[in-house]
């Protein structure tokens, strides 16, 4: 049986290849996300410590970044960091004592508040305090962003 050079060529390229965005974290306190690769580009957003965020391309040190309702812009990748973070996308998560529904609830998190990733067991994620990494809980990683 014959190979396709060009078939092999393109099975490796695709395997090599990153078939979901990279997750980062912005490293610094108010980040500004551009609109192009440049400091001189108009600043669409400006992102907190911690903020999780998917790194979709990169240009020289910038990086094309989006989040959890989709905004997308560039930052430096000097101001991006890889301490995995969680953003909660629903009204209410309840934070369980342990990884599972039939854990107790010790806590309830908002949308729209970032958490450090502690551990990851199944599809619950160990979430903290970002500064101290102090335990939390156990959330379900689909109420999450950024994991």
């Amino acid at each position: 049986m014959k190979l396709n050079l060009c078939s092999v060529f393109m099975a490796l390229t695709l395997a090599a290849s990153p078939l979901t965005a990279a997750a980062k974290s912005i490293a610094k306190e108010e980040v500004n996300v551009r609109s192009g690769p440049s400091l001189k580009e108009e600043i669409v957003l400006k992102a907190p410590l911690g903020y999780p965020v998917k790194v979709e391309r990169s240009k020289g040190e910038w990086a094309y970044i989006r989040d959890w309702v989709n905004n997308r812009g560039w930052v430096h990748k000097a101001l991006l960091s890889d301490i995995p973070t969680a953003v909660i996308m629903v009204k209410k998560a309840n934070v369980r004592s342990g990884p599972g529904t039939d854990k107790e609830v010790v806590a309830e998190a908002g949308e729209g508040e970032i958490y450090r990733i502690l551990e990851r067991k199944g599809r619950w994620l160990k979430i903290g305090y970002y500064q101290g990494s102090e335990s939390l809980g156990w959330v379900r990683s689909d109420m999450v962003f950024g994991e």
